[in-house]
């Protein structure tokens, strides 16, 4: 009784969830992937494992909190403009629609958890489809600043077009010299947007190209080779410049700078296509990729997590570098179970593209950023920082990318749709320069006056 009377002298703390706070698409990655894989191999003095949710695990991360509030405040400012932009572009259009055919819009009505209740409930094709016609109170998610909800009428068909035509992002920072992440952004809102498009494939678009370049450079070519800026057809394929310009000359280094296609694929003619995918599987690229000169465009799909361990590599000096998340774990009574510092002082660092190699690509990705495609990261962000990177558009500007990193970080950046279906009619707005860059720029730009 004496002990009841006494006051508990805990101060309050604010449970706020998995949905809510910073790093939700990290912490959904470190509790869903890294944790499992690292915990697997430790286990408690009676052999027993452990349980992340029940053993009172203390977890030391990479994560920088500061980097984190700046990526989010990145992708919420940048977002949230490209999506007001993506309704302006397509408002009026009569003769297209943003997602091209109904057939995608017909997928999504049929995969809903309403379709599905009403179909279990005995309700027919028509019937269904009648129902999904007819306005009903609900709840979306919109822009402002950043994703709110807000309660609105509206057809359930409509809402799936909503929701269709939303696009969304993934963006990660990480130290190309040790592979720490610093930065981790899955998506535009975790709490209604589950899929983290770090770990989606998607495909690449040019930021594939230093691939190809490094196999050449490797391969004995010279970045200041020159190549005819002309149209080509090689094994029936016949690839065309994103402008369709041509005429002159350019060299493997200006290839880069201005992304011309018939460049990258003379190249890959050149150094072989079976050299390349050596090199990207080297770099660390994990995904299958077709047999194809084609791929010398990004006519592939690679997750931003791979192609993050690609640029980081480059970045490294040739030094293979994978993405880590944990730097230290403890127990309930503060005994060290797992220490990343003592474990990477006994692993062996393997060097997998020539030093010289990686200066030169890092060379020739300072013009892409200087003079190229990706010169407004300086221009409008970032005047005095030192970068090397690429952008990369897809076909039909489906997909934007942008990775580029300076002596210190590798950030990369992609958005897009739910599908390659969705996506904007032209270079000025679909381009990896236009919708993915400027989520990198913002977030250079909060480092560059960050006092710290």
């Amino acid at each position: 009784e004496k002990l009841i009377a006494k006051p508990v002298g805990a101060s309050p703390h604010e449970d706020i969830g998995n949905n809510e706070g910073l790093g939700t698409y990290f912490r959904e990655y470190l509790r869903t992937k890294e944790l499992s894989k690292i915990l697997k191999n430790i286990t408690k003095e009676d052999g027993s494992s452990y349980n992340i949710y029940t053993d009172g695990l203390k977890i030391h991360t990479t994560l920088d909190s500061q980097m984190q509030k700046y990526a989010e405040e990145a992708v919420n400012k940048h977002m949230s403009y490209i999506q007001k932009e993506f309704y302006k572009h397509w408002k009026g259009v009569k003769d297209e629609k943003p997602w091209g055919d109904d057939k995608w819009i017909d997928e999504q009505v049929k995969r809903s958890e309403r379709y599905k209740l009403l179909e279990a409930d005995g309700w027919q094709p028509k019937q269904i489809d009648s129902i999904f016609k007819v306005p009903v109170p609900m709840q979306v998610v919109a822009w402002s600043d950043q994703p709110v909800v807000r309660d609105t009428m509206m057809a359930p068909l409509d809402s799936v077009r909503y929701y269709f035509t939303m696009l969304n992002t993934g963006f990660m920072a990480m130290d190309h010299s040790n592979g720490f992440v610093k930065a981790w952004v899955g998506g535009i809102d975790f709490m209604h947007f589950k899929y983290d498009h770090i770990m989606s494939k998607r495909q690449v678009g040019s930021t594939f190209k230093p691939i190809v370049y490094a196999a050449a450079v490797e391969d004995g070519i010279s970045p200041c080779k020159y190549f005819h800026n002309v149209e080509i057809t090689i094994e029936d394929w016949s690839p065309k410049n994103s402008d369709n310009r041509y005429g002159g000359y350019y060299s493997m280094t200006a290839g880069l700078a201005y992304s011309e296609n018939v460049i990258a694929a003379q190249v890959i003619e050149k150094v072989g296509i079976q050299k390349t995918i050596d090199m990207a599987t080297k770099l660390g690229v994990t995904s299958t990729l077709p047999r194809e000169f084609g791929i010398s465009l990004g006519a592939a799909e690679v997750s931003l997590f791979d192609m993050m361990k690609v640029y980081s590599t480059i970045a490294n000096n040739g030094y293979k570098t994978e993405p880590l998340a944990v730097v230290r774990i403890e127990d309930r009574y503060g005994n060290v179970i797992y220490d990343l510092e003592k474990i990477m002082e006994d692993e062996q660092k393997t060097q997998v593209l020539d030093d010289t190699t990686a200066y030169t690509m890092t060379r020739m990705m300072q013009h892409v950023i200087i003079y190229g495609t990706a010169n407004t990261l300086r221009s409008q962000y970032c005047k005095h920082c030192d970068f090397a990177g690429k952008t990369g558009t897809t076909q039909n500007h489906a997909d934007g990318w942008f990775i580029g990193y300076n002596p210190k970080l590798v950030t990369g950046v992609w958005v897009g749709g739910p599908s390659p279906a969705v996506r904007f009619r032209s270079m000025n707005l679909g381009s990896g320069a236009a919708l993915a860059l400027p989520i990198a720029g913002h977030f250079w730009y909060k480092l560059s006056i960050d006092p710290k």
